[in-house]
C-alpha cells in the first residue's frame, strides 16, 4: 500500500529528473551554437583550415566537430538529436567544408614535396571546381550576350523591312546623284 506521500515524493523525483534532462538537453544545445560560431569565426580568419591540416585531415567531420563543442563524438547519434539537430548539424559542417574548399583554391600551393599529400590534392581538386564554376558563369555570360546580340539584329531585320514596306507604299524612291 503506497500512501498519498510517497506517490508525492515520486512526483517530485520524476519532475526533477525531467527538469535535469531537459537542462542537459539545452546546455548541449548552447554547446552546438557555440561551436558553430567558433568554427564560422575559425573559417573566416583561415584558422580551422590550419587545425585540420594539424590534423592531417581536409574537411570537418561531424565527430570532430562534436569534440570541438565539448560533447561526445557519437552524441548526435542519440535517439533524441538523431532526427533533429544532427541534419542542422550535417547542414551546417557541409556549408562550412564548401567554404574551406574555396578558400583551399586561393591559398598558394601546398608544398607536395616527395610524396603528394591529401592535402596538395584536394587543393587541385578545389581549384579545378572553382575554374570549372568560372567556366561555366562565363558560359551563361557569352550565351546571355549571343542572345540578345541576336534579338537586337532580327529587331533590325524588321525595321529595315518595315521601311522598305512604307517607301513602297508610298512610293518615294530615292534616286542616286553621281558626283563627277
Amino acid at each position: 500500500m503506497t500512501s498519498k506521500k510517497s506517490t508525492s515524493n515520486k512526483r517530485k523525483v520524476l519532475d526533477g529528473l525531467k527538469g535535469a534532462a531537459c537542462s542537459r538537453t539545452e546546455e548541449a544545445l548552447r554547446k552546438i551554437q557555440s561551436g558553430m560560431a567558433l568554427v564560422e569565426e575559425e573559417l573566416q580568419t583561415r584558422v580551422l583550415w590550419d587545425r585540420l591540416m594539424r590534423d592531417d585531415k581536409v574537411e570537418l567531420e561531424q565527430g570532430d566537430f562534436m569534440v570541438l563543442c565539448g560533447l561526445g563524438w557519437n552524441f548526435l547519434n542519440g535517439p533524441k538529436h538523431k532526427e533533429t539537430t544532427k541534419r542542422d548539424v550535417v547542414d551546417f559542417l557541409a556549408r562550412v567544408n564548401r567554404k574551406l574548399r574555396e578558400q583551399l583554391a586561393d591559398l598558394p600551393d601546398v608544398e607536395i614535396g616527395k610524396s603528394p599529400t591529401k592535402a596538395a590534392f584536394v587543393q587541385l581538386q578545389a581549384r579545378y571546381e572553382r575554374l570549372k564554376k568560372e567556366r561555366d558563369e562565363l558560359r551563361d555570360y557569352l550565351n546571355r550576350v549571343l542572345t540578345r546580340t541576336h534579338e537586337w539584329h532580327l529587331e533590325r531585320l524588321q525595321a529595315l523591312r518595315m521601311v522598305r514596306e512604307l517607301k513602297e507604299a508610298t512610293g518615294v524612291s530615292v534616286v542616286h546623284l553621281h558626283r563627277r
